[in-house]
């Protein structure tokens, strides 16, 4: 049970795009069939493993509904674990910008500049959403495992940067 990937459990395809509405029914539909309230007159063994698989199934459900998470499990799957503490494979370009918005972002801060700040948070977000695009082409066309990691790193340093506005 616990050797199945998410991409197993739900019969999907493994592929960083998917169908966020299959993937919600046959949720829905696997979690019915295990759901520990449909075991509650049956014996404890039975209701720990129904218990395991809803556990199971919600993980799973979890990851693939999370693009980091989704991308994360494909690069695994694919023998590229990605190290979330160093940034080792992202380019010292990227990094050099990232470094000035973040400057950017507590100047922003500091003189109360609300426009600049919401200026700031769309180009992330956009940059967000691009470079997600990218972990779609490496991951689904171009089958390049190590670009949709550096892409999906990237991503991640763009999710803790939007948290500097919260």
């Amino acid at each position: 049970m616990a050797a199945m990937n998410p991409f197993e459990i739900f019969g999907l395809k493994p592929q960083f795009r998917i169908d966020k509405q299959k993937l919600d029914e046959k949720y829905f539909e696997i979690q019915k069939k295990v759901h520990p309230d449909r075991f509650a007159s049956a014996s404890d063994t039975e209701k720990r493993v129904a218990q395991q698989w809803a556990t199971l199934i919600n993980d799973a459900f979890q990851k693939l509904s999370d693009p980091i998470q989704r991308g994360k499990a494909l690069c695994a799957l694919r023998g590229h674990l990605i190290d979330e503490d160093s940034s080792g494979s992202i380019s010292e370009e990227f990094l050099l910008e990232q470094l000035e918005r973040r400057e950017a972002i507590s100047d922003a801060k500091d003189s109360g500049n609300t426009a600049e700040l919401e200026v700031l948070k769309k180009a992330i977000e956009k940059e967000k959403g691009e470079l997600l695009n990218e972990v779609v082409d490496a991951f689904d066309v171009k089958s390049d495992v190590s670009l949709a990691a550096e892409d999906l790193k990237k991503v991640m340093f763009l999710n803790r940067q939007l948290l500097d506005f919260e």
